[in-house]
């Protein structure tokens, strides 16, 4: 993309670190008069990794299209997956989820900083993101964990209209948590962006609403009307417990395997994980672990 117009707004992170709850919030921050969430406000925030987005190469280059599940083909469109064109949207930027990590690909950057207006982050503690991780995909924690540690550690692109139903879907490149994380908050974007923490829209999603009103104020100038009875809708419509009830009553579209929303807690890994598999995720992790105050418990290493 050769114009410069900063369009998209990049909701990232590690899968299963609460990325949709953050949809959730912000959907009913933009996108509601009320604050009240529901599940269809979530279309408002597409993830980019979809299958649609590729229709243009289908007509622009049909043996290119047949290979898109090669990362060597795939990259070469990234650029033009994002353009404002391609995305169809109204305004002047969109809200943008990606699992991708943010790398570089023979020369062709996942994304940059002429399509980027800015960057929100969601971490969670590792040791909680192999629990939820094992449940949404239906593997054991072992192989979780092995998933989390792998650098080549890739996804299928979500096909909802199966458009591959029958080949090799393009895939998403997600390393390991830590890369993952690096890869997007050591950036040269030069546009606002903010980190939030998982056990943080857990425990304090008040303050959590608060401080992303804020970052809009301060950075964009935005103008929220109504706040006091936004927020409270927001916090009593994004309750955990509500929306596994209304996704048990209504069913949601990016649940796999099992249902979407299963725990919505922290410090689960206390009780779930093993002496060793708490030592083994602490060890692979342990300086971003520290750097993001995550306490280790069995491995300490100064």
């Amino acid at each position: 993309m050769n114009n410069i117009t900063k369009h998209i707004f990049w909701l990232s992170s590690y899968p299963k670190s609460g990325n949709t709850l953050l949809r959730s919030i912000l959907t009913s921050i933009f996108f509601t008069d009320d604050g009240k969430f529901n599940f269809n406000l979530l279309k408002n925030i597409p993830q980019i990794e979809n299958t649609s987005n590729l229709e243009f190469i289908k007509y622009t280059n049909s043996e290119d299209f047949e290979n898109i599940h090669k990362l060597e083909v795939l990259s070469k469109y990234w650029q033009d997956i994002q353009s404002k064109k391609n995305l169809e949207f109204e305004g002047d930027f969109i809200f943008i989820k990606t699992h991708h990590a943010l790398i570089e690909f023979l020369k062709h950057p996942y994304t940059n900083r002429s399509n980027t207006r800015g960057l929100i982050y969601v971490v969670r503690d590792p040791r909680d993101v192999v629990i939820s991780l094992a449940h949404h995909n239906n593997i054991s924690i072992e192989k979780s964990i092995e998933v989390v540690m792998n650098k080549k550690f890739v996804i299928e692109w979500q096909d909802p209209m199966q458009i591959f139903l029958n080949r090799k879907k393009p895939l998403s490149y997600l390393s390991s948590w830590d890369f993952h994380y690096e890869s997007w908050m050591e950036n040269n974007f030069e546009c606002p962006q903010l980190l939030i923490k998982y056990e943080e829209m857990i425990s304090d999603k008040f303050s959590v609403i608060r401080n992303l009103i804020k970052f809009f104020e301060f950075n964009y100038n935005f103008n929220f009307s109504n706040l006091d009875a936004k927020i409270n809708n927001i916090l009593e419509t994004t309750d955990f417990e509500l929306l596994k009830k209304n996704e048990k009553k209504y069913g949601f579209s990016e649940a796999v395997n099992k249902s979407f929303f299963n725990k919505g807690v922290t410090n689960q890994w206390k009780n779930k994980l093993t002496k060793e598999q708490i030592t083994l995720v602490e060890k692979k992790f342990h300086p971003l672990m520290k750097k993001l105050g995550y306490k280790t418990i069995y491995y300490n290493n100064n």
